[in-house]
């Protein structure tokens, strides 16, 4: 009797126990870029609703299983950019409070306001201080890279959505290209620049025309949105993309 007494009371304790652990909010995002802010920011257990093999993940478009995630998310994480956006705000009666919108790039200044808001909602503060400090890092090898391989020496013509990263990495950036393909204004422009680099983005390339009337240029195709080549981080994104600069020299 007393033994099955003492059993009952540990079991007791192990379930106040497991009560008192910290309950995760349920994060819902649109995307892997929006997906990979909410991990850097603490979140755990993150739903992505965009198939990360997705190749223009901007462009999914809600099914049916998704609305079941949305409804029941505490916090819905998205850029504003999705096609899905309007199917939400049209479709679904979520309460803004549960919405919270956030800029994607890789300026290391907007990573962190994105970042901060996320962990303000979750209240992993001191987490996401933590992966700021790893994502600053691997931005600093990304600049060390073009140091040491002379790519800062070398300006670029740079697709509209890698801007952010490659102004980060310390690449001159002479003129921007896309998200549409260039006219033929434009290309005449830019082959007319002392470019030694065409930057174009894997998601919507459209440097094409460019590597065509500029092939004694270096051409190169970075990722934004994490998925392809196993990536699912920020960091992830910002090592693939450095090494892809690296393997230019």
């Amino acid at each position: 009797m007393k033994r099955s007494i003492c059993v009952l009371f540990v079991l007791h304790l192990l379930v106040s126990c497991n009560n008192n652990q910290p309950q995760y909010a349920e994060v819902v995002a649109t995307n892997a870029w929006t997906a990979a802010y909410a991990l850097a920011a603490g979140a755990t257990d993150v739903r992505v609703l965009t198939p990360y093999e997705m190749t223009h993940p901007s462009e999914y478009e809600l099914r049916p299983g998704d609305i079941t995630h949305l409804n029941n998310a505490e916090i819905i994480i998205y850029a504003g950019y999705e096609v899905m956006m309007e199917q939400i705000r049209s479709g679904l009666k979520i309460p803004d409070e549960k919405m919270l919108q956030i800029y994607t790039s890789y300026n290391m200044d907007e990573i962190e306001n994105s970042v901060m808001q996320i962990a303000r909602k979750l209240g992993t503060g001191e987490l996401a201080l933590k992966n700021l400090d790893e994502i600053r890092e691997s931005l600093e090898n990304a600049q060390k890279v073009v140091a040491e391989s002379g790519l800062e020496n070398s300006p670029a013509v740079v697709h509209f959505f890698q801007q952010s990263f490659v102004e980060e990495a310390g690449i001159e950036i002479l003129d921007v290209f896309g998200p549409a393909p260039p006219e033929p204004r434009q290309i005449l422009e830019m082959t007319q620049t002392d470019a030694a680099l065409i930057i174009d983005n894997a998601h919507n390339p459209s440097g094409g025309a460019l590597r065509e009337t500029m092939p004694e240029k270096e051409y190169v195709v970075l990722l934004n949105f994490p998925g392809a080549h196993d990536t699912r981080t920020l960091e992830d994104v910002i090592e693939y993309n450095t090494n892809q600069l690296q393997s230019l020299r």
